[in-house]
Parts: structure tokens; C-alpha cells; sequence
């Protein structure tokens, strides 16, 4: 503390009535999913595996997500909503691989509104990737990183971290 009783360390700048501050373009870290994980349900299946997962099935997933990136003029890393829009855009899909012959099963039954198609297999792995790559091209350009966690099952996630 100084002669005033005020504590010298940085806790966000000066109070109301003693001169204006900025917290734009300061880095914050946003955690969205951590204590209570956004959950879609989706099917999909893994073409190429020898395995039950060769089979169309599906699962409730749970993901979380972190963002690193400077504070923006509203106060924030970004905007939960634009989060969970790209995220809500797979909720009750059917994630195939292409060249799947599945593919053209949904498209003949008029079903394709309902499919998303990946380059490679929709494994929780790619599935965070691809999600990366979407918040990615919808998020400021003031978002540095980005990190998705897929919980395929109480068991099995895929993901990065920072």
C-alpha cells in the first residue's frame, strides 16, 4: 500500500470519479464449458475402423472451449453467443467422412440439411480441430488462440490445449 492506502498492484485501473481507464487490448483468458460443458448430441460413424464405431451411431458430446485474446471495446475476449452458434450448427447433425457412402444415402433420402461433411474422419480429435477452425474465421481478429475440447464419452476426449 502507498502513503494513501491505496495497494500499488494492477487490479484494473482507477475507480469512477478519479480519472477515465481502458482495459481494451488487454489479454484475458475466456473459459466457456469448464465447470458446465456446452452439450449437442450428433451421430456419426468411422468408416475405415474395424470396430463397433464402423457402424452409424451417435453420442451426447460435451465441449469446452478456451480463448486467449485482448479485451475488446465491450469488455470482453468474445461474445459467448458467437461461440455457441458455430457450435449449435452440429447439434442433432450426422458427421461422415467424405467419399462415405453414407453421403449419398442422406443426400437420395433428402436428408443432407441434416449432414455435415469432413475431409477426414469425424473423430472427437478432427471434430476439434474443424471447431477450431470455424470459431477461428467467426471470433475478432483480436483472439489469438483457440482451443476446443470434445468429450466424445466419459472416457475418450480430443482436443488441444494451450
Amino acid at each position: 500500500m502507498n502513503e494513501s492506502g491505496e495497494s500499488g498492484g494492477r487490479r484494473g485501473g482507477t475507480d469512477a470519479g478519479r480519472g477515465a481507464y481502458s482495459v481494451t487490448g488487454t489479454e484475458r483468458v475466456l473459459y466457456i464449458g469448464r465447470e458446465r460443458p456446452i452439450r449437442i448430441s450428433a451421430g456419426h460413424r468411422i468408416l475405415h475402423h474395424d470396430g463397433k464405431c464402423s457402424r452409424p451411431h451417435g453420442h451426447n458430446y460435451e465441449l469446452t472451449v478456451e480463448l486467449v485474446g485482448e479485451l475488446t471495446e465491450e469488455g470482453w475476449v468474445a461474445d459467448k453467443g458467437d461461440i455457441t452458434d458455430v457450435i449449435d450448427e452440429w447439434d442433432h447433425m450426422f458427421l461422415l467422412e467424405a467419399g462415405d457412402p453414407l453421403v449419398d444415402a442422406f443426400e437420395s433420402a433428402g436428408d443432407d440439411d441434416a449432414l455435415i461433411v469432413l475431409d477426414h474422419p469425424p473423430t472427437a480429435e478432427v471434430m476439434s480441430v474443424v471447431l477450431e477452425e470455424k470459431l477461428e474465421a467467426a471470433l475478432p481478429e483480436t483472439v489469438s488462440e483457440i482451443a476446443v475440447q470434445v468429450n466424445e464419452t466419459s472416457e475418450l476426449c480430443g482436443g488441444s490445449a494451450f
